[in-house]
């Protein structure tokens, strides 16, 4: 694994002022009161969507010491063959279902949502996956992804 991230362009470089109101954001949102092994998940999950390479490959060693392992990302396209906790599968679905087809993330989802996730926690979870997309977005309309694969440690 790598210790620096593969992009030469972020978020600083071509929006600075909305990359201080991220900053001013994440000061607010985290740790926040989702964990951070569910956070770590739907970010893959959102990498994985996007087509990112460096989103999907990213891990926060926060997150590895909290519980988070490489065995939990085998079956994210496939959360019921996981051994996910049934909150994890949870917050997977939801974000596939708000990334791909927001329609479909209606009612039942949210009613599964919300059976393990306080109004706070969804509200965290949303805004998660609406912090996720654009920077991943960002890089590879940039073209600035590593031409393979690698798993990054952060």
């Amino acid at each position: 694994m790598s210790s620096s991230p593969r992009t030469t362009m972020s978020l600083a470089d071509v929006a600075p002022r909305l990359a201080a109101a991220q900053g001013d954001f994440q000061a607010v949102a985290y740790p926040g009161r989702v964990d951070l092994v569910t956070r770590e998940l739907v970010r893959i999950t959102s990498g994985r969507l996007s087509h990112c390479s460096v989103c999907r490959n990213l891990r926060l060693q926060a997150a590895i010491d909290r519980g988070f392992d490489e065995s939990m990302v085998a079956h994210l396209d496939d959360v019921d063959r996981s051994d996910l906790t049934d909150a994890q599968k949870a917050a997977v679905r939801f974000a596939q279902a708000f990334l791909t087809d927001p329609e479909r993330s209606g009612p039942s989802e949210l009613a599964e949502l919300r059976r393990h996730f306080d109004d706070e926690q969804v509200a965290e979870l949303v805004l998660d996956l609406i912090r996720f997309r654009p920077g991943s977005k960002l890089a590879v309309a940039s073209d600035t992804l590593p031409d393979h694969d690698e798993l990054i440690l952060i």
